[in-house]
């Protein structure tokens, strides 16, 4: 997630564009919030495919599908304008890390969260085929892990069963993951979606779509039973979803299945996070009046310095008029440091999976909205406007030793404001204030 680019829409239709999501080859996805609160995804079509009467039609039939089959497996639909100048769709959004992601950046899916996998895509899909769709894009890419269980996503070429490539226009799917008979360009049917689940469910095990004719390589002999079956080239020998969804929620394997593995829940709490949190850049005017903030330094490094602050210990209070978000400089420098930097690229050796084995995360609670908001991870430094409270984010960080130095700075308006610093859900560091904003540092 990222800040809107200078040709992103700040509207569309009745919802305000906070922030952009993502972009595929058909559509960009942006974040908005309702009014309510609530953390909304809207899907646009790129303005090229417009007047394109294929992808119009595509897009009308995503939207359909989405509509008949969204809620408990999928994003529900809120509001849909598929005629529009620009088509889109707005749906419930979803904090969540995809499958293809998870397994690149952490390494295939242990059993237990394998079978809750299995177990979650067998029911959604059962779904979508009662509803009288087949989803025909099964594969990593469209499989979102939540924090309460697996999504399917991304009806862009769901069809009625057996309508092949008369309704989507060409042979659509993705090589790896679709069965032999929609490859060739023949009807595909529900057993179409059984292939592309075993494929899926292979590559989630084992970290690569499976090799046709060859043995998958699945520790578990449940769990490989399970996707051999799915794989069986011919579709009438393929087990139906009914078939699949009484299996999976047989006590046996019911007793096997597990969460998701911990550093893909971290991921997904920061996520969530960044959700509540989106990286807006909100306009100020020249004019505005700086206010007055308050600025408490507290060294945290580890627990003995902490122990050893008593009852009358002073804390030093110093103050100085600056603007929300900007690193306060020197007493002798007057001038102002930057204080945004942006974080690593995902390829980067600071942001490696090996790396990432401890979580920081910084939880503030009050009774009024933080001004401003900046939080700095071993010199990486984030700076937030109008936040909401409570807020909380997580952060990856190395494994101990090194440590990491942190800083988290605030300001609001006059109220009572808390906050807490953990590392691995243990209590780091915590303090407020209740005056109009606050500072800290340490370790971890």
């Amino acid at each position: 997630m990222r800040e809107l680019e200078p040709g992103d829409p700040r509207a569309v239709g009745r919802f305000r564009i906070l922030a952009r999501v993502g972009s595929g080859g058909m559509a960009v996805v942006y974040l908005r919030r309702s009014a309510g609160g609530r953390a909304v995804a809207v899907k646009v079509m790129h303005a090229e495919f417009a007047d394109d009467p294929e992808h119009r039609a595509r897009f009308h039939r995503e939207v359909a599908a989405a509509r008949a089959v969204g809620g408990t497996y999928s994003p529900g639909v809120l509001d849909a304008a598929p005629d529009a100048p620009t088509p889109w769709m707005a749906t419930e959004f979803l904090p969540a890390v995809s499958l293809r992601e998870a397994v690149e950046r952490f390494g295939p899916l242990p059993a237990g969260s394998a079978w809750s996998l299995a177990a979650g895509l067998a029911e959604a899909l059962a779904l979508v085929h009662r509803a009288g769709f087949v989803h025909l894009d099964v594969k990593p890419a469209n499989v979102l892990l939540a924090a309460d269980g697996p999504r399917l996503i991304d009806f862009g070429i769901a069809a009625e069963p057996g309508a092949g490539d008369e309704a989507l226009g060409t042979a659509a799917g993705s090589r790896g993951f679709m069965s032999p008979e929609q490859e060739a360009g023949a009807g595909a049917g529900p057993s179409s979606d059984v292939f592309s689940l075993g494929s899926t469910l292979a590559y989630a095990c084992t970290g690569a779509p499976p090799a046709a004719g060859s043995p998958v390589p699945v520790a578990d002999d449940g769990l490989r039973a399970v996707i051999e079956g799915c794989l069986r080239p011919y579709p009438s020998d393929r087990p139906g979803l009914p078939e699949l969804v009484g299996r999976l929620a047989s006590p046996g394997p019911r007793e096997r299945r597990t969460v998701w593995p911990p550093q893909v829940a971290a991921e997904i709490d920061r996520r969530i996070a960044q959700a509540g949190n989106p990286p807006v850049a909100l306009p100020r005017s020249a004019g505005a009046p700086v206010p007055l903030v308050r600025r408490r330094a507290l060294l945290l490094g580890a627990g003995a310095v902490v122990a050893g602050l008593g009852a009358g210990t002073p804390l030093v209070i110093a103050y100085a008029s600056r603007r929300p978000g900007d690193e306060a400089a020197p007493e002798h420098d007057p001038s102002p440091r930057p204080t945004r930097s942006e974080p690593p690229a995902a390829e980067s050796p600071a942001a490696s999976p090996a790396a990432r084995s401890r979580v920081l995360e910084f939880f503030l609670t009050g009774d009024v909205a933080l001004t401003s908001l900046t939080y700095s991870v071993d010199g990486r430094t984030t700076t937030l406007e109008d936040v909401a409270l409570p807020w909380r984010t997580a952060v990856d960080i190395p494994e101990y030793p090194p440590s990491v130095p942190w800083r988290l700075e605030y300001a609001h308006e006059p109220g009572a404001v808390g906050y807490r610093v953990m590392v691995d859900r243990i209590m780091h560091g915590q303090g407020g204030d209740s005056g109009t904003g606050g500072e800290d540092e340490g370790t971890a």
